[in-house]
C-alpha cells in the first residue's frame, strides 16, 4: 500500500464534508445564520480559501489531500497563512485541530460570534521512531507493519552478512561482508519484510531503526471574522 493509499485508512473517505456556518451569540434561527453569511461574503470566501489551503495536497504541511503532517501543521504561523491565503490578511483568524488552537488573531474561540466557520474532517499523521534488534542466530528477517522514509541498519556480527533485501529487492550488498551503519532507501510497501542473508557461525545482531506513522481522524476548524 502506498503513502497516498493510507489516507483511506481509519474509515476516512477521500471525499470530505465541508460545513460553512456563521456562529451567532444566543439562540438564532437557521435562516438568521444564513442571512448573516450573506452579509459577510468576504469572510466566507476567506474562510473557504484558508480551509482549502490547509488540506491541499501540495501544501508544505500535508502528505496528501486531506492528510496533515502533525509536526509541520503545529508550526504554522499567521505569517505563513497570510502569505499563502491573501484574503485572510487583516481579518480575525482562528484555526484549531482536534480542539487545540493552532493560530489565533482577534478571534476568541469561546465567543466566536459573528464569524464564519468552516469544518473539515482530516487525517493527521504523527511520526513515531521505532527500533528493533534481530538475532541472526535465530532469525533472518524482520517485518515492519508500517514505515515511512529510509531505514537505518546497523550490522554487528561475527557472521558474514553479504546481502540485505527489502520486499525482495537488494538494498545492500558486499561480497566481502557488510558491517557498521547504513542508511538505505526501501520500497514504499506495507508491510515491508527486510531479510538478512548471512553465513558462518557465532553470534550476531542487526539493529533496524525506522519511522512509523501514528494516524487519527480529527476535526479541522477555521473561523474568520469580518
Amino acid at each position: 500500500m502506498t503513502g497516498r493509499g493510507q489516507a483511506n485508512l481509519l474509515g476516512f473517505a477521500a471525499a470530505v464534508i465541508v460545513v460553512a456556518t456563521v456562529t451567532v451569540t444566543g439562540v438564532a434561527l437557521a435562516s438568521d445564520a444564513l442571512a448573516d453569511a450573506d452579509r459577510q461574503p468576504g469572510a466566507t470566501h476567506a474562510a473557504e480559501r484558508l480551509a482549502t489551503h490547509l488540506v491541499a495536497a501540495d501544501a508544505t504541511h500535508t502528505r496528501d489531500q486531506n492528510v496533515l503532517r502533525a509536526d509541520r501543521t503545529a508550526t504554522l504561523t499567521l505569517a505563513d497563512l497570510d502569505t499563502a491565503v491573501p484574503p485572510i490578511r487583516g481579518r480575525p483568524v482562528s484555526v484549531s485541530l482536534g480542539g487545540d488552537a493552532l493560530v489565533e488573531r482577534g478571534v476568541d474561540a469561546r465567543h466566536a460570534g459573528g464569524t464564519v466557520r468552516v469544518e473539515r474532517r482530516v487525517r493527521v499523521e504523527r511520526a513515531v521512531a521505532r527500533t528493533q534488534r534481530v538475532d541472526l542466530a535465530t532469525r533472518g528477517s524482520l517485518t515492519l507493519p508500517d514505515h515511512t522514509g529510509r531505514l537505518v541498519i546497523r550490522i554487528d556480527t561475527t557472521r558474514t552478512v553479504r546481502t540485505v533485501r527489502a520486499d525482495g529487492r537488494v538494498v545492500l550488498h558486499d561480497p566481502s561482508g557488510l558491517s557498521g551503519r547504513y542508511v538505505v532507501g526501501v520500497p514504499e510497501v506495507r508491510p515491508l519484510t527486510v531479510e538478512f542473508e548471512s553465513d558462518g557461525g557465532g553470534p550476531g545482531t542487526v539493529q533496524v531503526s525506522w519511522t512509523a506513522t501514528n494516524a487519527s481522524v480529527e476535526e479541522l476548524v477555521v473561523r474568520i471574522g469580518a
